[in-house]
């Protein structure tokens, strides 16, 4: 059912609603192809906040209303920005905020991609825990070719992908289909059409859901934690886990 707007989301941009402990955020700005403008991307950044101090929700599908997931930013709103150093440095600021905030949730999320996801779009995408993209998806990032550099969604594509494949991406703008992504590693599955895509991606999400959520999360947590760790810094932070959760398990027996 809708999700009542509590947090001041503009609602007009993004469909919230759960269905069996899975929390469905789809933008909604389908005659833009779902372009994040600042009303988009501070709605989304709260809703999946919400999402995780939910304890109703226990998973979390993002996915685009009409013929694409999202093209990424919308431009329209950057006219001035070169005269406005303060308007252009908040803006850049929320968009890192929203790429960064997914790996810090303590509930999974999986995207369902269809159509452009380009640029802001593409890093939204591979910012989400899991993809499942349909054939006709077009993920890639153009910047390049518009004399610019895809600045801030570089970071989640260069931990998702090996070197040699995201700069290509970065440096090309070469746009990839659904089974290519399937393909390079930057899908976990792939669908022919975009109910298929939204269907999978909330049977991943009804799975998660199935699960302990302390297990859930913690396991969540651990796994970007050790992204940035040695080897043997990654083993002392699981070995500390192993004991939490040895004690959890013993607390609830």
């Amino acid at each position: 059912m809708d999700q009542e707007n509590k947090a001041g989301i503009a609602m007009d941009v993004l469909r919230i609603e759960t269905q069996d402990a899975v929390r469905i955020l789809t933008l909604q700005r389908p005659e833009r192809h779902n372009a994040l403008n600042t009303a988009l991307t501070s709605g989304l950044l709260q809703a999946v906040r919400d999402a995780d101090s939910d304890q109703d929700c226990r998973a979390i599908v993002l996915s685009g209303s009409g013929k694409s997931f999202c093209a990424g930013a919308d431009t329209t709103e950057f006219a001035g920005f070169g005269q406005d150093a303060e308007q252009a440095r908040a803006r850049g600021a929320l968009t890192a905020e929203l790429h960064a905030v997914f790996a810090t949730l303590s509930k999974p999320v999986v995207a369902a991609v269809w159509g452009n996801a380009l640029g802001g779009g593409a890093g939204l995408a591979l910012s989400c825990d899991m993809v499942v993209a349909a054939q006709a998806t077009r993920l890639g990032y153009p910047e390049i070719t518009h004399g610019i550099c895809p600045a801030i969604v570089m970071a989640n594509l260069t931990r998702n992908l090996g070197p040699k494949r995201a700069f290509e991406l970065v440096s090309t703008g070469r746009v990839l289909n659904g089974a290519e992504l399937y393909q390079w590693g930057l899908a976990n599955a792939s669908a022919d059409t975009p109910e298929a895509t939204l269907s999978a991606a909330f049977d991943i999400g009804r799975r998660w859901a199935t699960y302990a959520p302390y297990a859930l999360s913690s396991t969540k947590q651990l796994f970007y934690r050790t992204l940035d760790l040695t080897f043997p810094e990654g083993l002392a932070a699981g070995r500390e886990l192993n004991i939490a959760m040895r004690r959890h398990a013993h607390a609830k027996a």
